[in-house]
């Protein structure tokens, strides 16, 4: 049964997210209005003026690192790239922060500043954001965009998401810079990467899980931190802190074969594992096509003619999920089957029609 966002919880998750077409400039030490008109602004002269007035600083003067200074886009000398989703399986919901209608996405269609995208049982969407970094947001998910980085140029931007429910795989390109520059929120912890893939999970709003494929991320939750290196993972459950991180089980050692009526993929089990969580993807697009959850090692599929992606991962008693098992595979048309060949007609036929005709009328 499908059941979406109610229109309470909306705007509780909405309430504190919005602050219109802005871009959010964090402050850093030796700041000041000048120096960000200077940088950033297409007229410095009259910008630092309105940009104390629009962010109502009682004193212009005093500014603290780590504050957010709210910028109008059309204030900025360098365009801002919007974030957009796509890879759409299914019917995905976008909630506009402005408090507008909810409508269905499609593939291409903007997403802004305190937007929340819910998808149903059966879907699922890809997130795109300025630096290429993306998010891939799977089926029964709620995720609050609070801020993205829109600028190619601008290091000291930061991404921050919310998930309240579900899950997403997440992959952040890298910045020069030490700081991190994505965040994930979820009511019970909060991961923070520079730059990775790793995948993100909350349980009903009570279990945070955490799976890094490649680089680091800091989850903290209760005034305690893990580094997650990869290859390794973490839970937290609420008003708890994250556990030392425990390996990953190890990726399902995976054989496909594919022919023009299907798939069949096969795999050997782990004494560990307690299920199997397999994706299908589409390709090129990468759209989610199928999401299981397996007890054995074998999985069989009709699929139509074109090229996909399996993923398989094993789960521990945890619910952690290990180490991904990517396989490529095409499924091709079925076979051409050779026209019948007709059977040699009698060439004395005309003959025989001939002569019986013949004979008939000698005989009247």
């Amino acid at each position: 049964m499908r059941v979406w966002l109610s229109t309470a919880m909306l705007l509780c998750l909405l309430s504190t997210a919005w602050a219109g077409d802005d871009w959010h400039y964090t402050l850093r030490p030796g700041d000041s209005l000048w120096k960000v008109c200077q940088q950033f602004a297409q007229t410095p002269q009259t910008c630092w003026g309105k940009l104390a007035r629009h962010n109502d600083l009682d004193d212009p003067h005093v500014l603290h690192p780590g504050d957010t200074l709210l910028v109008p886009t059309s204030w900025l000398k360098e365009k801002p790239i919007p974030a957009t989703v796509d890879a759409i399986t299914g019917e995905v919901m976008l909630y506009p922060a402005s408090g507008g209608e909810p409508r269905r996405l499609s593939n291409g269609d903007v997403v802004g500043f305190g937007d929340a995208l819910e998808t149903a049982a059966n879907s699922s969407a890809r997130l795109r954001f300025a630096d290429q970094s993306e998010v891939h947001i799977k089926p029964t998910s709620l995720l609050v965009v609070t801020r993205y980085r829109r600028f190619l140029n601008h290091q000291n931007e930061r991404t921050e998401l919310r998930l309240q429910r579900g899950n997403i795989r997440n992959r952040v390109s890298p910045r020069q810079s030490d700081e991190a520059s994505f965040e994930v929120y979820t009511p019970g912890a909060v991961a923070a990467v520079r730059g990775t893939e790793y995948y993100l999970g909350v349980d009903g709003a009570e279990t945070t899980r955490n799976e890094v494929i490649e680089g680091r991320v800091d989850v903290g939750a209760r005034g305690t931190e893990r580094q997650i290196e990869g290859g390794y993972a973490t839970l937290a459950h609420v008003d708890e802190a994250p556990i030392e991180p425990v390996a990953l089980l190890p990726a399902p050692a995976m054989e496909v074969t594919a022919s023009h009526t299907g798939v069949v993929a096969a795999w050997h089990t782990q004494s560990e594992a307690r299920s199997y969580l397999l994706e299908l993807y589409s390709q090129p697009a990468g759209r989610l096509l199928n999401q299981d959850y397996l007890s054995s090692g074998h999985w069989q599929k009709e699929l139509p003619v074109g090229d996909y992606r399996l993923l398989v991962r094993a789960v521990d008693e945890n619910g952690l999920r290990g180490d991904e098992s990517w396989h490529a595979f095409s499924v091709p048309a079925p076979p051409i089957e050779p026209e019948p060949v007709p059977e040699e007609e009698d060439a004395h036929w005309d003959v025989w029609v001939f002569m019986g005709a013949a004979a008939l009328l000698l005989a009247l």
